[in-house]
């Protein structure tokens, strides 16, 4: 029995990305694993590809399923998991080689193990690779209820962070999962559109007793312009009021104090701009300019967008952040956009948040 299982969802993922992903998993320097690739329904040749790749090595099972997002392709890679702890890779990011056997190393070591460990990793963008700032000292651990609630914060902390020097914490990649903890407590990636990543982190963290942070990067993570975040979505408004409907629910169903409800009107504020970056102001959006503000002022004048300015302090918020608070409390959303693609150009990045 393999002793770590790496579960990859793949969807319309170029070969060359498939490729180094699923090399970087093979050529581990550990070789008692298993690797499950789950073609999400792929219309493309994906499929095939992981099927050629299964064919010259033993350690990989591939599954094919109907299409039904990464939450349902993760979950499905979790039921057929054999070993005591998985992790997750997207399709187009990678792995250092020593990741496992860093890993086992640090188990090893360890009297009582974490339910769950979070690593460091790499930002990779077309034009150069950022190692990661620390969120965190290497083997701090995350046990009291307080001290995981400011963990489940730190998720929500993105406009208050210099997030383009960090990989989002919240992510459901760059971790190691105890299989055992996630079956017990039933923890699956919900079937939500957009940000299944760091509704699975707060669950989890809810549930664990132990969170250990590790501040090796291990973990590549791929900026591309293609990705899920960059694009046209003609009903994103509405993916993001499921998404902030969830948190809500969540930190209902536990109980959680005003200043944990200020911390998630932060996450509510990445949604506004993934609204108007991804529908509204598009440039894809074909609609007329007044009708697109008429739209978006309709859309930002409801609950929870509405309440965004009782529940975030200005004057917390990192610089970037400052200027787009001002410009959805002008209602000048059009350029929001712009001030977004202005900043990022001058980066030379294409920074974004998964999850």
């Amino acid at each position: 029995m393999a002793n770590f299982t790496f579960v990859v969802p793949v969807y319309k993922v170029p070969h060359t990305f498939l490729s180094q992903c699923v090399d970087s998993i093979l050529n581990q320097t550990h070789e008692n694993i298993e690797l499950i690739l789950v073609d999400d329904g792929s219309p493309d040749d994906c499929g095939r590809y992981c099927d050629e790749f299964a064919s010259i090595d033993k350690r990989i099972r591939v599954v094919h399923k109907l299409n039904g997002g990464l939450s349902d392709a993760r979950n499905a890679g979790t039921d057929l998991a054999s070993s005591p702890w998985v992790t997750y890779v997207d399709g187009d990011d990678w792995v250092e080689r020593d990741f496992v056997q860093s890993f086992l190393n640090r188990i090893k070591q360890q009297p009582t193990l974490a339910d769950f460990y979070m690593y460091n990793g790499f930002r990779n963008h077309p034009n150069k690779e950022i190692i990661c700032a620390s969120y965190y000292t290497d083997g701090q651990r995350f046990i009291s209820k307080e001290e995981r609630e400011e963990l489940q914060k730190e998720c929500c902390m993105v406009p208050m962070r210099n997030n383009g020097q960090q990989l989002f914490i919240g992510s459901g990649c760059a971790k190691v999962f105890n299989l055992t903890f996630l079956k017990d407590n039933e923890l699956k990636f919900n079937i939500v559109p957009y940000g299944e990543d760091s509704i699975f982190f707060m669950y989890s963290v809810e549930k664990a007793k132990i969170v250990e942070y590790v501040s090796k990067p291990i973990y590549h993570y791929r900026d591309t312009e293609g990705s899920m975040v960059h694009g046209f979505r003609t009903n994103a408004d509405e993916e993001q009021n499921i998404y902030v409907h969830e948190l809500f629910h969540f930190a209902k169903q536990y109980n959680k104090d005003n200043h944990f409800i200020d911390a998630l009107y932060l996450r509510v504020f990445i949604s506004m701009q993934r609204i108007v970056s991804q529908q509204f102001f598009s440039p894809k959006n074909p609609l007329g300019f007044f009708r697109r503000w008429k739209d978006c002022n309709f859309c930002f004048s409801q609950a929870p967008y509405c309440d965004i300015y009782k529940h975030i302090s200005f004057c917390r918020l990192n610089r970037n952040s400052k200027i787009k608070y001002l410009l959805f409390r002008f209602k000048m959303y059009g350029l929001l956009e712009t001030a977004r693609n202005i900043y990022f150009r001058s980066k030379g990045t294409i920074t974004q948040v998964r999850g």
